[in-house]
């Protein structure tokens, strides 16, 4: 008979710049999910004022700095120091959905070594949408599309196991699509990206 797999120890990486009341809506909701976070990093990549307020009420969150600039190298930084076996990586502007953690869980205590690539959606504040809203809900962020067609998830909601991160290698720098990078170099080396629906994260409209 096969024992389920115990559940993965999983730390979300955030890499963070001058995005302060983002950050503190991002961590908020993790801390309101109904699984509760073991570990997340942010990272601050040189903003301008200090974070440290931002994350002291969350004896979770670990700060740390990184000057190279970049969210690749923020990425990079906080993976290398991560204590989990499952890297989640998470934008700071983004709003995970209460089961994110869970789902996360769910789906690498079942397959640890797919890298996934979930649901990201426009934020939409109150019922009726302004016309650019309403097309960026439709056709922004189309990650399920992304991965069947061009081998590669955005970085903003990417679930990979550490050792397969490893083997990939680490994300670039400021002058490369870090995301496009990174993916298709993974697809190449013979892992499988998979949409994963039910990790819903929300991302505001651009303005």
């Amino acid at each position: 008979m096969n024992t389920p797999s115990a559940p993965p120890g999983i730390t979300v990486v955030i890499p963070h710049l001058n995005q302060h009341n983002a950050l503190a809506r991002c961590l908020a909701a993790l801390d309101a999910g109904t699984r509760k976070p073991v570990e997340v990093i942010v990272v601050d990549n040189g903003s301008a004022r200090s974070t440290q307020g931002v994350v002291n009420d969350y004896p979770w969150v670990s700060l740390i700095h990184q000057p190279i600039p970049g969210p690749g190298p923020a990425r990079n930084l906080g993976a290398a120091q991560a204590q989990g076996d499952v890297l989640a990586f998470l934008d700071a502007d983004c709003l995970p959905d209460a089961h994110w953690l869970a789902h996360i869980a769910a789906h690498m205590a079942r397959d640890p070594h797919r890298i996934l690539g979930g649901d990201v959606r426009i934020e939409r504040k109150g019922h009726r949408l302004d016309a650019a809203t309403a097309y960026q809900a439709i056709f922004a962020y189309r990650m399920d599309r992304y991965i069947a067609q061009q081998g590669f998830t955005g970085t903003g909601n990417l679930i990979v196991h550490r050792k397969v991160f490893d083997a990939v290698g680490p994300f670039k720098g400021l002058h490369h699509a870090e995301d496009r990078d990174w993916g298709q170099r993974a697809t190449f080396a013979g892992y499988r990206i998979g949409f994963a629906a039910d990790l819903v994260v929300y991302h505001p409209p651009h303005t």
